[in-house]
């Protein structure tokens, strides 16, 4: 009787020791299972996002003639595209104190009565705001993580001549509109073949965003700069499993996931400068990769040249 206690007494230490260790492996094994799977919804959630959006945006444009939207995310004070700004409607981009604050702000864009929910602007995968910022900036993680790229109607029309006279002189355009206007324009390549939105990971919906997006600005201008290197200051979105999401003129959204090295170390580099400040990286000094090709081709209609 005395043995028979002992034996329902409970687990021996040898039991107990497997136990623990059998659940650890499981724990293990199903960690990674389940962060890519809540990666995945994450990645779902932003694809929908960016389907809701280029519906937005092509409803727009068939409500104004085929022109369409401003694709800055606030009003310049200085004189750019003179439509009502996609995002804020607002003179400068602000820098909310509350969430409320930012989602009244998102009501006022060009887009919002098309878009509804303002929680459609928000990747759930998009980057915070840094704890190196002081407190009255970091309302920036509150607004869209999406911005339109440069080649949709950021530039006033004198800008757009220029810029686009000077490329020509110096490349091989053909047919391709670069600065596109009106979506009738979308014709070489057609629109399942360009970007328009694209989810750039950090709360602040810049203006003429998306890597490579800057080859329209000053340089451009300048009759250089279009072409080459990874765009005047913007960083390549790492945030959906070393890729990020976009979307198209036809209204398809897309994920992409890196495949150079040289893009998902450069990536890298930014993001950490822009989680902890210092001195932002430099441009790879062979921009020309496969990803960096693709890109640019999505978002000008050319590859660079």
């Amino acid at each position: 009787m005395a043995a028979k206690r002992r034996s329902l007494g409970g687990f021996t230490l040898i039991e107990l020791l497997v136990v623990i260790a059998v659940i650890a492996i499981l724990v293990a094994v199903l960690l990674p299972s389940l962060a890519r799977a809540r990666e995945a919804g994450r990645r779902a959630v932003c694809m929908g996002n960016l389907r809701q959006l280029q519906i937005a945006w092509q409803t727009y444009a068939e409500d104004h003639g085929g022109c369409i939207v401003n694709g800055q995310s606030w009003r310049f004070t200085v004189s750019w595209n003179p439509g009502d700004p996609w995002l804020t409607g607002a003179d400068r981009y602000p820098d909310p104190p509350t969430e409320a604050d930012a989602e009244a702000a998102m009501r006022k864009g060009a887009l919002a009565s098309y878009v509804g929910n303002v929680r459609v602007y928000l990747c759930p995968a998009r980057y915070r705001q840094p704890l190196r910022y002081p407190l009255g900036v970091r309302g920036w993680q509150w607004l869209s993580s999406y911005g339109i790229v440069g080649s949709m109607n950021v530039w006033p029309p004198d800008v757009w001549a220029d810029s686009d006279r000077r490329i020509r002189a110096l490349w091989n355009i053909g047919r391709t509109v670069l600065f596109v206007r009106r979506t009738s324009e979308l014709a070489d390549p057609g629109p399942s073949s360009r970007m328009v939105f694209l989810d750039e990971g950090y709360g602040w919906g810049e203006v003429g965003t998306a890597w490579g997006s800057g080859l329209v600005g000053e340089h451009a201008g300048e009759g250089s700069g279009w072409g080459s290197g990874w765009g005047w200051g913007w960083w390549v979105p790492l945030h959906h499993s070393m890729g990020t999401c976009m979307s198209f003129a036809d209204g398809h959204a897309e994920y992409w996931k890196w495949k150079d090295p040289r893009t998902i170390s450069y990536a890298q580099a930014c993001q950490d400068y822009w989680q902890h400040g210092g001195n932002p990286p430099p441009e790879p000094d062979d921009p020309r990769n496969s990803d960096y090709i693709r890109f640019h081709t999505a978002v000008w209609g050319k590859p660079p040249q």
